[in-house]
């Protein structure tokens, strides 16, 4: 499978479903064996899937709140709603939620770009992240960015095992060991929609999207 410089497609889905993941990963390492850079395709494997699956909670957690009458805003309705949230995980009933998912249009996309100048990963969903996440998301990955390694981020007191998005610091650590920098992994909230990105640049010259949308975007940067 060979790739012309372009977007090579735009996946859309409701679900992480194992053909999706199994698509999405065999994707990725194609792109990346177009431009020679296969040696990380584990790394970006991996954190495609973490943002998949951080896309795909924050819709049901939408769905709880909705269904719950509760203010994702506001911080004691938000305690309440992962309080919920987490139950459904660990008792695993979701085939409600997974349903519903469907009837509220509660989308994930993964968009792939490749450019003469760079490779772009990117997972969109159609629900934000909440500002309390948002924020506490912030100080986690900018956490993760000025420490060494996980080591040192675990004796910060950061590492949480039931912590859903502990995963998303991994990416930090894994994208410094690629020798790729961190800021070119960027995740938020633009309009109403999640959004995670990691950019590859491929030429010296390149310039991330950051850069040059700076005034434009609300993608938080850590």
């Amino acid at each position: 499978m060979k790739f012309k410089i372009s977007n090579p497609g735009v996946l859309q889905f409701f679900e992480p479903k194992k053909e999706n993941l199994d698509f999405i990963e065999d994707l990725i390492l194609e792109i990346l064996k177009t431009v020679k850079k296969d040696d990380i395709a584990d790394i970006l494997k991996f954190a495609m899937r973490e943002l998949v699956q951080s896309a795909w909670n924050n819709n049901l957690k939408f769905i709880i709140f909705k269904r719950n009458n509760l203010d994702i805003t506001d911080f004691r309705d938000y305690v309440k709603g992962i309080s919920l949230f987490k139950k459904f995980i660990e008792n695993k009933n979701l085939d409600e939620l997974k349903t519903l998912v469907c009837e509220k249009n509660y989308w994930i996309k993964f968009l792939p770009h490749l450019s003469r100048d760079s490779i772009r990963f990117e997972i969109i969903s159609s629900t934000p992240l909440s500002p309390i996440e948002e924020r506490n998301l912030r100080l986690k990955l900018k956490l993760a960015t000025r420490c060494i390694d996980f080591i040192e981020y675990y004796e910060n007191g950061n590492y949480d095992p039931e912590d859903e998005k502990m995963g998303l610091a991994f990416i930090i650590f894994m994208l410094k060991k690629a020798k790729i920098p961190p800021e070119l992994f960027r995740i938020g909230n633009i309009s109403d929609n999640f959004i995670a990105r990691i950019e590859i640049p491929l030429s010296a010259n390149y310039v991330p999207l950051r850069g040059r949308y700076r005034n434009q975007s609300r993608i938080f940067h850590f």
